[in-house]
């Protein structure tokens, strides 16, 4: 089995984070599918990981399950199984997904905060929640895989044997979204094991439930980062103001963009919103790459886009192609 903390399982977790991401776009147009359905979804996932690097030999065991947004889909998630020692089990949900409203809104719905508590009951921390994240992690939870009736996430995941090992990925705002569904499952399911892993998400949650998720994950969880990715960034006052100047000189921030970063930090400011990143100052439980500024990004737009989602392929070990997925700039 591959390590959990091997550049190689890093490598893997990326490719399945990323071709869930685009398992709702056409090949070779990348156009975003309108009305897909599971089973187009589901082939989309197993073609493109078989033609990645390091991220094939995993079957579709649960899934994926759609949350329908108008003509298109939010929150893809689906459950996958194989690799080296051919039971390796993981949880992949999507990121921000083009053309989806609700993924939008569940980014940026970041006010007012609402209590864990409302998703698990026997959290004992007043640890709070932006209502964006609540919101999708209720979607992940209670949409069922219309595929051979499989039922929810939850449904499937009751049916696994005891001590069981349940990986958790997700890049950006599934990132965020799998931080949070670790936490419930972990309650839920007291004799399987969850290690979460996220890339390039945004935060969450308060301080509060900064901690009890440190508390409760440690040793099972990492959050990986590029320092110049300005997602990672959000909804912590000091870092968004930071993020304005991050690609100067050379890369300034565009006014529309500046007034929607100014207008995240009045709202967080404002509210006395304490969000915090989990992991912080954690060796073992957050990783920082140190990306690089690309000269063919000429303007804040294109580096940041870069920045959240390219860049973390090299920094990883991994090259362009290695990945099916759509070449920078489409």
């Amino acid at each position: 089995m591959t390590s959990l903390d091997s550049i190689q399982q890093r490598q893997i977790n990326l490719t399945h984070a990323y071709v869930v991401n685009n398992a709702a776009r056409w090949w070779p147009s990348w156009e975003n599918m309108t009305n897909p359905t599971p089973s187009q979804v589901k082939d989309n996932i197993l073609s493109r990981l078989n033609g990645s690097k390091v991220g094939g030999g995993y079957a579709v065991v649960w899934g994926p399950a759609l949350v329908m947004d108008g003509d298109y889909v939010a929150h893809i998630t689906v459950v996958l199984m194989g690799g080296k020692s051919g039971n390796d089990t993981v949880v992949v949900t999507s990121g921000t997904l083009g053309n989806s409203l609700k993924d939008q809104l569940d980014d940026l719905d970041i006010f007012p905060m609402v209590p864990l508590k409302n998703l698990i009951k026997s959290c004992p921390v007043s640890a709070n929640l932006s209502q964006g994240t609540a919101d999708g992690v209720t979607a992940i939870l209670t949409t069922a895989s219309t595929i051979s009736g499989q039922g929810t996430l939850n449904d499937f995941l009751g049916k696994q044997r005891s001590g069981a090992t349940i990986r958790l990925v997700g890049h950006s705002l599934g990132g965020a979204l799998m931080s949070v569904v670790a936490l419930y499952l972990k309650d839920k399911f007291s004799g399987l094991n969850f290690h979460c892993e996220t890339i390039a998400a945004p935060t969450a949650g308060d301080g509060f439930f900064a901690s009890y998720f440190n508390k409760q994950m440690a040793g099972n969880a990492l959050r990986i980062y590029n320092t110049l990715d300005v997602v990672p960034m959000a909804w912590c006052a000091t870092s968004l103001d930071f993020s304005l100047t991050l690609y100067e000189p050379t890369n300034v921030i565009d006014p529309v963009m500046k007034e929607m970063v100014w207008v995240g930090i009045d709202t967080v400011t404002n509210n006395n919103l304490n969000y915090t990143q989990w992991g912080m100052g954690n060796a073992n439980m957050e990783l920082r790459l140190c990306g690089e500024l690309q000269a063919e990004c000429t303007s804040y737009s294109a580096q940041s886009s870069y920045q959240h989602i390219y860049e973390y392929m090299s920094l990883l070990g991994l090259q362009p192609g290695d990945i099916p997925m759509p070449p920078f700039g489409s």
